[in-house]
């Protein structure tokens, strides 16, 4: 029995679990990144309280952290993601190796909330840098282990070998030059090294395309067919043959293209992590004061409206998700990067929403209806790369439905902004009642939309007559 060996598949069957595991423990961490940016004080928003402003110009820093320190994540996912999709057997070693580097990834948020409270400490960034700097070391470390230990496709090009090693690289060389940085800024107390250190954070987007200048992506996926008498590999997973096959041929015509497997893992991953958190809103009253008006004072002051508005809201980004990956079968970077700037505004929802629920004032809603736009605006993105960039859509589907499921997504993202705009204006949180409306009319909206943009591309294709 004959398997076929490809790049293109970012699972295998003897690695299923382990990248699961692995895609669990990088999906809590990316959302947990944002469980604690800053306390929200008491009163906040009210007489005696905090302002908004003087709150959100405060927790700026913790915002810019979690940003950043997301895309870094993103970034070694990303990498262990492109690993893997030469990786396709496991050994004990590389096993503990990954579970090493998962230890480092699942304790980020620490530094990260560190980093965030401080007032621009070296130790703190220094305390960020070091676990990353090990992260990238451990993600080239099971390379290398796994090209020892013939773990990768069979017969590997050299190219391809030499691309990700430079990738790998690339992490813990940059990150390792800004952690030294870092600590020369500690013993120097030099605000110039300390910012020349942060820059490192934006170089690695940098030295990675310089990399891919000198070892360029591999053109085409990486496939090989093996035969199961001769012992090395074990049989295919239980997958329709036609299908898979269908999926790689047109995948392997893509720069760097795989399928998306892996993507929608992570995806419902953060995501179902982010609405979960949603839930600390609803806190019982304190362990000394259970009594029933204690009880009952808390269920009436629980915000259940916020948190069950921002699980619905949340939901409907999955499903709109859910609709682009049916047609979707097959990623390249933009299309992956594209999906995890969409999980970054995802992850920062709950905080917005807690916000919101502590001062339901118009300050509050701008903010909350802003990462909701936000949102919604990169999963438009995702929405329109998928139905222009036609290599991707390798899933049959009506014209129609990739224009109305386009069409969907711009409207949910200007019905955001607008509500902002109305919001900021009037000065009157009512009017973001207007945006569940616009949800409930705006699946058949779009639908007759989009039949009548394509019914008019129909036409303009068409020859025109010849006049006699």
């Amino acid at each position: 029995m004959a398997e076929q060996i490809s790049s293109v598949d970012t699972t295998s069957e003897q690695n299923e679990r382990l990248l699961g595991f692995s895609d669990a423990v990088f999906a809590i961490a990316m959302t947990f990144i944002a469980l604690d940016l800053g306390d929200i004080p008491e009163n906040i928003g009210q007489a005696g309280g905090e302002p908004i402003g003087e709150y959100v110009a405060e927790s700026a820093r913790a915002y810019g952290v979690y940003f950043g320190t997301f895309l870094v994540v993103a970034f070694l996912w990303w990498r262990h993601h492109l690993i893997f999709r030469y990786i396709k057997r496991t050994s004990k070693a590389l096993v503990w190796l990954n579970i090493a580097m998962l230890a480092l990834v699942a304790a980020l948020p620490y530094p990260a909330q560190l980093l965030g409270e401080s007032d621009g400490s070296p130790v703190a960034l220094l305390a960020l840098l070091i676990p990353l700097v090990l992260i990238g070391v451990i993600l080239w470390l099971q390379w290398e282990l796994a090209l020892r230990q013939r773990l990768t496709i069979p017969r590997l090009p050299s190219g391809t070998i030499k691309y990700v090693r430079s990738q790998l690289v690339n992490s813990p060389v940059t990150l390792g030059v800004g952690a030294i940085l870092a600590a020369v800024s500690w013993e120097t107390e030099s605000s110039l090294v300390y910012r020349l250190s942060l820059t490192m954070w934006l170089l690695l987007v940098v030295v990675a395309l310089v990399l891919r200048r000198i070892w360029p992506v591999p053109e085409q996926a990486t496939e090989i067919i093996l035969h199961s008498d001769d012992g090395e590999w074990s049989a295919a997973a239980d997958v329709d043959e036609q299908e898979a096959t269908r999926v790689r041929s047109v995948l392997s015509r893509i720069r760097n293209g795989s399928d998306t497997d892996r993507i929608k893992v992570l995806t419902d991953g953060v995501v179902a992590i982010a609405v979960t958190i949603l839930a600390l809103q609803l806190r019982p009253p304190e362990a000394s004061d259970i009594t029933n008006a204690a009880i009952l004072e808390s269920l009436r002051d629980v915000p259940w409206s916020n948190y069950l508005t921002t699980f619905l809201l949340i939901s409907v980004f999955w499903m709109a998700h859910c609709r682009i990956f049916r047609r979707v079968l097959g990623a390249d970077t933009v299309l992956l990067w594209l999906n995890l700037f969409f999980l970054m505004f995802i992850s920062f929802l709950p905080t917005t929403s807690a916000l919101q629920a502590a001062a339901d004032v118009p300050e509050t809603m701008v903010i909350y209806m802003l990462a909701m736009f936000f949102t919604s605006v990169s999963l438009s993105a995702i929405g329109v790369y998928a139905m222009y960039g036609k290599k991707l859509s390798v899933a049959p589907a009506s014209e129609s439905d990739g224009v109305t499921s386009m069409i969907r997504s711009l409207v949910m993202a200007a019905a955001f902004l607008g509500v902002v705009v109305v919001v900021w204006i009037t000065q009157n949180v009512a009017w973001a009642s207007a945006i569940y409306v616009i949800i409930i009319l705006n699946g058949r909206i779009s639908r007759p939309i989009g039949e009548k943009i394509v019914e008019l591309r129909k036409r303009r294709q068409e020859p025109q007559g010849v006049a006699s």
